[in-house]
Formats: C-alpha cells, sequence, structure tokens
C-alpha cells in the first residue's frame, strides 16, 4: 500500500465510488458499500456505475444516490465537481477514471494502483492483487483506509414494487408456492464457460421426478433459443425466464430454493440475493470468481465436460435451504 499523506477521515461528509464494469463485478463491489457505510453512517455516498447496471445498487439503503458513467467527459467531470465530493473511491485500475476525479477536484483520492499510472494521483494506493478472491481485490481498498470489514459477503437488494411484480408474474406462470422451485441457467457470455444443455436437461429432469420440484430456466436476450432446446429435452415442462430487467431477475431467483448455473453474471445475483447456489466452473478461475461463502457450491474441473450429472445432482441434494429445504415429496 502507498499512502501520500494522512487524510482526516473523520472530516469527509460526501464520498463517491466509482466501478464502471459488467454485472458480475459490480455485485462484487458491494462489501465496499457496506464497509464504508458503517465507517461514514452520517456520509453522503454515492456510486457510479456503467450503463445499464444502475440497478444493481438502485435499492441499496446504504448508498444515497446513483449516477451514470458518462461517455462525454467533460460532462463527466463536471457531473462530479459540482456535487462537491471530498472523497472518490476507484474500484478498478483505471488511470483515466482517478484522472477524472482529479480533474473534478476530488481532493481525496483512493484506489488500485492504476495500469498506466502506477500509484499517480493517489493518496492511498493499493496493489491490484487479483491472486485472491474479488470480493477480497475490491475490500483491500478499504482496508487501505483503516477499515476492517465485519464481512464480505455481497449483496443485491431490490425494490417493493419489484417484490410485488415478481409474485404477480409466478403466480401467473403457474408457480406452486407449496413445491420446490429450482433455476437452471445454461447460458454464458462465452460458449466455453457453458456446460453441456443436455446435462442441464438431465439434472433438472431428475431434480423434478426425485423432489416434485418445479424448473425454471433462467436466460439472457443474447442466449437465443438455449433456453428452448433445454426445455425440448426435458420430459417435465419448464418455466422459461427470458425477458426481465436486472432487479426483476433477482427478485425471481430469491424466490427459488436453489439455482444451478455456470459461472456468468446471474450466478452472481443468485449468490448476492442469498439463494443456495450450485455454481459450475471449467476454464474459469473459481478462486476469483466462485461463491466462496457457506451457502453455496463450487464444482470445478478443468473442462466442463469432466462435470457430471451425477455430481451435479448430489451436490443438489445436500443443498437445503435453512427455512424451507428440498424434501421428497
Amino acid at each position: 500500500m502507498h499512502v501520500k499523506k494522512r487524510f482526516q477521515l473523520d472530516q469527509i461528509r460526501r464520498i463517491l465510488i466509482i466501478r464502471t464494469g459488467p454485472l458480475g463485478e459490480t455485485i462484487l463491489t458491494t462489501p465496499v458499500i457496506r464497509a464504508l457505510r458503517d465507517r461514514f453512517p452520517q456520509a453522503h455516498i454515492a456510486y457510479m456505475v456503467a450503463p445499464g447496471r444502475e440497478e444493481l445498487v438502485s435499492a441499496n439503503p446504504d448508498l444515497n444516490e446513483v449516477m451514470t458513467y458518462q461517455r462525454s467527459v467533460p460532462k463527466q467531470i463536471y457531473s462530479m465537481m459540482k456535487r462537491s465530493f471530498q472523497m472518490a473511491v476507484v474500484l478498478q485500475p483505471t488511470f483515466r477514471l482517478v484522472l477524472h476525479t482529479f480533474l473534478a477536484r476530488i481532493p481525496f483520492r483512493v484506489g488500485f494502483e492504476t495500469n498506466s499510472g502506477g500509484r499517480r494521483l493517489l493518496h492511498v494506493a493499493v496493489p491490484n492483487n487479483i491472486e485472491q478472491h474479488e470480493t477480497a481485490r475490491y475490500l483491500d481498498v478499504v482496508r487501505g483506509l483503516g477499515i476492517e470489514p465485519d464481512d464480505d459477503e455481497p449483496e443485491m437488494c431490490i425494490d417493493e414494487s419489484t417484490q410485488k411484480w415478481t409474485d404477480e408474474f409466478l403466480t401467473n406462470a403457474g408457480v406452486d408456492i407449496k413445491r420446490p422451485l429450482i433455476g437452471l441457467n445454461p447460458g454464458a457470455g462465452a460458449t466455453y464457460r457453458r456446460w453441456a444443455k443436455e446435462r442441464f436437461a438431465k439434472v433438472g429432469d431428475l431434480l423434478h421426478k426425485t423432489y416434485g420440484a418445479q424448473i425454471c430456466i433462467t436466460a439472457g436476450r443474447r442466449e437465443g433459443t438455449l433456453p428452448q432446446e433445454v426445455a425440448d429435452l426435458m420430459s417435465c415442462s419448464p418455466i422459461i425466464i427470458n425477458d426481465t430487467t436486472t432487479m426483476q431477475l433477482a427478485a425471481i431467483l430469491q424466490k427459488y430454493d436453489l439455482f444451478i448455473s455456470n459461472d456468468t453474471g446471474p450466478m452472481h445475483l443468485s449468490t448476492a440475493v442469498k439463494t443456495p447456489t450450485i455454481a459450475l466452473f471449467g476454464a474459469s478461475n473459481p478462486l476469483q470468481w466462485g461463491p466462496i461463502w457457506p451457502q453455496h457450491t463450487v464444482i470445478a474441473h478443468k473442462s466442463l465436460e469432466n462435470i457430471t450429472v451425477e455430481e451435479v445432482f448430489a451436490a443438489a441434494a445436500k443443498m437445503k435451504k435453512q427455512e424451507k429445504g428440498l424434501t421428497h415429496p
């Protein structure tokens, strides 16, 4: 860690957090929000996210404001400047963002040593250590301020209107709340991170037959016909969910008793709403990206082809939600 000068933290009343990343990375920064709120209970805390990621933090009670990163650099800098932030917490090693906070005259700047600028323009600079879990990496930044977080579990907060929408959606879809509800997520942005659709279908059928579970298949808009292809391979009739907002999807995932997913955004959403999750990893790094908290299970092999249906089903059989576990019908 590099500290240029000591700053009186007790004087800070306005804080800006910046992370302009994808869904998963944004979710994994939420322990930082909680740690800063615990240390600065009276401060105005804003979070600047990438366009389209606002719902990931918009209902977070520890934030006062959510800002969207703007393509126009002058507008971006002016937007930060007029809010008179006293401290910027930059959660990515991007010198451009550090420079923006400097030009916006934010007097105290904290973040990672950047890829191109090193420690320049930062008052507290911490190493960008990717040889650890992502949540631990982000929390290194607040530890650089002398703040020790109480916990490292990510969270996703859902507003009341979305909760109501979800109840109506599931009722209209024919979901019986008395039966276990299990989600399958066969998609991923990269095909090498997709477990075989035939195996998802077999696991879904086994869970339906063994536990009387209702099966939902979750898919993003970019995954085309994949959810229907999985459904067509199944003996039971799953519910396909593929046209929701981010918060709506999170609210649906929160209703599940279990979620089985490739390494992708919905997997991070599921763990953030505290739904027991089985995360399937092949070539990607589970030590950096997997859900490390005790209610979840990571199944990792060098290749997804080495993960068997029997292995996933056995993991599911062991995972029972404390309040409403899976039971034989």
